[in-house]
């Protein structure tokens, strides 16, 4: 009979606060719509702002990014007071939890502190193509968040790294000088004249459009391989034309040699008869 009672008392209780528990969560609903729209209209003012002061487009997104959270965690607290939720009492438990709050956001902490490092020290800006020794990966910078930057592939892919991993290895960038050193490596055959080979190499290089003159060449023989002989070709081009240039010279190169007689080694079995 008493725990029909307490039953009872419960029921009782929680149909005398449901209107209030309606109340809040419809206030809560539209705090969080309302909100959304200022986040949104924000963010797009700080932008606009930058923009006219001709910032870092990569300090506009990481601005943006931070002031985006910022208002997402007054969100939050607007919300837990709302509900009832004094914000005294939630900093007390946070505070009692402290050790494990703080491991877990000791990343957190590490990548906001690596997009400050990036943004300060600009080993790259967007648009740049570069590659990482940490995280092996390789893309243009496209923009850097509080806690992440973002790079596109050639192939349009998006890479994720976190700024504390890009901050803390070795980044090597193709885009910040205007030229590029271009290193092939072409293998003939033993019977190939030396001073041939040299000849239609550098014929090669003195005839492409792109190829930069006022820089010297490096056409030489490298290595004397088991089965061939191997010639390197370093010319110099623009950033912009590096992968045109790569593409056109090994084409022209395979017709230049057939043309003249040149042979390019080929797995194959050579049979003589004494």
């Amino acid at each position: 009979m008493k725990n029909h009672n307490v039953v009872e008392r419960m029921v009782d209780n929680f149909f005398d606060i449901l209107p209030d528990i309606i109340f809040r969560g419809i206030i809560i609903i539209a705090i969080i719509l309302v909100w959304s729209r200022i986040i949104n209209w924000t963010s797009k003012v700080v932008v606009k702002l930058m923009k006219r002061r001709k910032m870092d487009p990569l300090l506009e997104s990481f601005v943006s990014s931070v002031v985006t959270t910022i208002m997402y965690i007054i969100l939050f607290f607007i919300i837990i007071g709302v509900a009832g939720v004094k914000a005294t009492s939630l900093l007390t438990v946070l505070g009692s939890a402290g050790l494990a709050v703080g491991l877990a956001l000791q990343g957190s902490l590490s990548n906001l502190a690596g997009g400050v490092l990036i943004l300060f020290f600009k080993p790259f800006i967007k648009g740049d193509y570069i590659t990482t020794t940490i995280t092996d990966v390789a893309g243009t910078v496209d923009n850097i968040q509080i806690l992440y930057t973002t790079l596109l592939t050639p192939d349009n892919k998006v890479i994720v790294v976190p700024n504390s991993q890009l901050a803390n290895s070795a980044v090597t960038n193709f885009s910040t000088n205007a030229t590029r050193r271009l290193d092939m490596m072409f293998s003939v055959g033993y019977e190939s004249s030396t001073a041939k080979v040299k000849e239609i190499l550098n014929k090669i290089a003195d005839e492409h459009p792109a190829v930069l003159k006022d820089k010297p060449y490096t056409i030489r023989m490298s290595v004397q391989n088991a089965s061939s002989l191997d010639f390197v070709f370093r010319v110099w081009v623009k950033k912009e034309d590096y992968w045109n240039v790569k593409f056109d010279i090994t084409e022209i190169v395979k017709d230049e040699f057939d043309a003249n007689g040149i042979e390019i080694p080929y797995q194959k079995i050579d049979i003589y008869r004494k």
